[in-house]
């Protein structure tokens, strides 16, 4: 059953989905198609959408900085340029949240391990809804103290993370992409 999320409170944001993060993640291909519908969805409806780019690996306008291919925001979208893996912090992505009057986000992107986890995860520690796409979130493999990860194990062992996180009056969801369903804007004409 689809769930539908209520438009005039629900925001798309898209993490980090640059040239320079999907070059080194899996399936960048099938994300970006899957962010595509989302956002065509979030667009035909109202949602609001938050693109959310990394500004301290990458250099302003350089190609590693772009978004991929066919990830184009259109001008009143919101741009949101981070510091760092959080994104609330240092930059005025909270402030357009409330402006906006947005209490439920949807989450899709990269790095899933980074910038998706922290972002989803910050949000709902800070009151807000959360769903996570898990087949629109994507990241590389990783060593650490000689242990290797691929990014298919840490994709499916964030969204366990996901699947089993939870605050008290809030909800916190993890659905596939085709399952999300915006419902329209009102609008005050």
């Amino acid at each position: 059953m689809d769930e539908e999320q209520s438009g005039t409170n629900t925001a798309l944001v898209i993490v980090n989905m640059q040239q320079g993060v999907i070059d080194n993640c899996v399936h960048p291909k099938k994300i970006v198609a899957r962010i595509q519908e989302l956002v065509a969805q979030a667009r035909d409806t109202g949602t609001p959408i938050f693109w959310i780019q990394d500004e301290r690996d990458f250099e302003r306008h350089s190609a590693s900085w772009r978004l991929a291919a066919g990830l184009d925001p259109l001008d009143g979208e919101h741009r949101i340029f981070k510091s760092y893996r959080d994104a609330f912090t240092g930059t005025g992505f909270h402030a357009a949240l409330n402006t906006a009057v947005i209490n439920h986000l949807v989450v899709c992107g990269a790095q899933s391990d980074y910038s998706v986890r922290t972002v989803a995860g910050r949000a709902a520690a800070m009151g807000f809804d959360v769903t996570v796409v898990r087949d629109a979130h994507t990241t590389g493999a990783e060593t650490f103290e000689g242990q290797t990860l691929t990014g298919d194990q840490i994709i499916s062992h964030t969204n366990k993370y996901f699947a089993t996180l939870d605050y008290p009056n809030q909800d916190f969801l993890l659905k596939h992409a085709k399952e999300i369903v915006f419902l329209p804007v009102a609008t005050n004409d």
